[in-house]
């Protein structure tokens, strides 16, 4: 409450039109397997290509073309894929 308080002190101190913006931070970085239709996977050491994702309640199941079924993504490999998280 003591911060906001001070915030707003702040920014009815600028002129009109003027908003205070924040200290610009750096970007998360976050490493994550990326399944989407095309990629190539590795499954019980062969590799199968990515048809499409499914998503359960309780698991995401990845279908394997050449395979003609689903399995479960974690017994998938895949390289992860480096995601930049910053607000735009």
């Amino acid at each position: 409450m003591k911060n906001e308080s001070a915030y707003l002190q702040a920014t009815q101190d600028l002129p009109a039109g003027e908003a205070e913006t924040p200290a610009a931070a750096d970007p998360t970085i976050v490493l994550l397997p990326l399944y989407r239709a095309g990629t190539r996977v590795s499954y019980q050491g062969r590799d199968y290509t990515v048809g499409h994702v499914v998503i359960n309640r309780s698991e995401l199941q990845v279908y394997l073309q050449e395979l003609g079924s689903s399995v479960p993504a974690e017994k998938v490999q895949l390289a992860p894929t480096r995601l930049v998280l910053q607000r735009s």
